[in-house]
């Protein structure tokens, strides 16, 4: 895949996931869907017009994401109603497996719409255990440590989308098509070839997309799966589907199907891993 076609590839439909829901934007940034894990439409916030939604963060049953005209949106689930955070422009939300929101905003780490006073120039932050993982505008991988701020800088490799795992460790894709395992040890290691890898905790292990192109468009898109230090192993394999973004909770592998922006999932029980 060139890297201007993986560019507009990741600008495309996103979806993530939580407690058997996934949260579904649509590729235009028109409206964001909740599905239950039928594939039940629980419900959609469309944008009004000439406005466009981006980034949704879910966990929690709150869904979090960024409005062009109202800033930084909060949309609880059960009570359906919503709430603007900051008005101002943000950064990308993220939810922790704790249930913590985290953005930035002025060039400083939020925690719960409350600055951490740590100095983060980055749009879009992983957080997990005390642990921050970003890129800066050099395409270089950021680890920091929220209790005494060091921070560790991976070169090398021109990184996009962290993810900051429980534990300490992270994985990172590159726009070159490596996915990068960095244990909580400082060591380094390829993993496999592809993009948008998501960290199964019931697997120990990450699923990813690998896909293919023509120049202009999809020609195919299939999950797979692999452990550190394992041999990576297909798990779609459907040339009239484009399976795109792995999204794990729990024991669910939630994937969209592209061509029409609808999500899919697997039980990871039924799944020989």
């Amino acid at each position: 895949m060139s890297t201007i076609f993986l560019l507009c590839f990741l600008a495309s439909s996103r979806l993530v996931s939580s407690g058997g829901f996934a949260a579904c934007l649509s590729a235009g940034g028109e409206s964001i869907t909740l599905f239950g894990s039928e594939g039940e439409n629980l419900f959609s916030v469309n944008a009004e017009f000439g406005e466009r939604l981006s980034y949704p963060a879910f966990g929690d049953l709150k869904l979090v994401y960024i409005s062009s005209s109202q800033g930084l949106v909060m949309h609880d689930v059960l009570s359906g109603d919503s709430v603007v955070l900051s008005e101002g422009p943000t950064g990308a939300p993220w939810i922790s497996l704790s249930g913590d929101l985290w953005y930035t905003n002025d060039g400083f780490l939020y925690k719960n719409d409350i600055s951490t006073g740590i100095d983060i120039q980055a749009f879009s932050v992983s957080v997990e255990d005390g642990l921050v993982a970003f890129t800066d505008r050099n395409d270089n991988l950021h680890i920091i440590s929220l209790e005494n701020e060091l921070d560790r800088i991976v070169q090398g490799y021109r990184f996009y989308s962290p993810t900051a795992l429980s534990g300490g460790d992270v994985i990172a894709p590159t726009l070159t098509g490596e996915i990068i395992y960095l244990p909580s040890d400082g060591s380094l290691m390829v993993v496999g070839s592809g993009e948008q890898p998501c960290w199964s905790y019931s697997e120990e292990g990450l699923f990813y997309c690998v896909s293919e192109d023509d120049g202009h468009t999809l020609t195919g898109a299939d999950i797979w799966f692999v452990k550190p230090g394992g041999e990576p192993v297909r798990i779609t394999s459907t040339p009239d589907v484009l399976e795109t973004r792995p999204s794990c909770s729990g024991n669910i592998l939630w994937y969209l199907d592209e061509g029409n922006g609808v999500p899919e999932w697997i039980s990871l029980d039924d799944l020989s891993l």
